[in-house]
């Protein structure tokens, strides 16, 4: 278990090294929401990403900005939500190489696109 746990830090430490690709230092992150319940109605959208990421803040912001009900996971400080973002994005092939990966209304999506969420928004 203990040797399971180590595997998925490093592996995420290796895929999520992300840090300087968002340009934005762990020091300077505001605290997020805590996660909320799963996608439905009230939630269709949830953020797979980090507080110290200045993508998933931005993704964060807009659909806040928009009154879009948003759950936020942090990849890199809970392993489930690693776990979960990472089995769904291969149930939905997609390569979550990075982060934020949103999943709006159940579509997956990889980065911060203004315009492939309003797609997504609008099915």
């Amino acid at each position: 278990m203990a040797t399971a746990m180590r595997i998925r830090a490093a592996w995420l430490a290796v895929m999520l090294g992300v840090v300087e690709a968002c340009g934005a230092s762990r020091a300077q992150s505001a605290p997020l929401a805590p996660a909320g319940a799963p996608p439905s109605e009230e939630a269709p959208v949830i953020v797979y990403g980090a507080g110290w990421c200045q993508h998933t803040r931005a993704a964060l912001d807009y659909f806040r900005g928009r009154s879009i009900p948003v759950r936020f996971r942090d990849v890199d400080s809970d392993v489930d939500a690693y776990d979960e973002m990472i089995n769904r994005a291969r149930a939905a092939h997609v390569n979550a190489r990075g982060i934020p990966i949103l999943s709006v209304r159940s579509r997956m999506l990889v980065g911060f696109h203004q315009d492939e969420i309003e797609r997504a928004l609008q099915d």
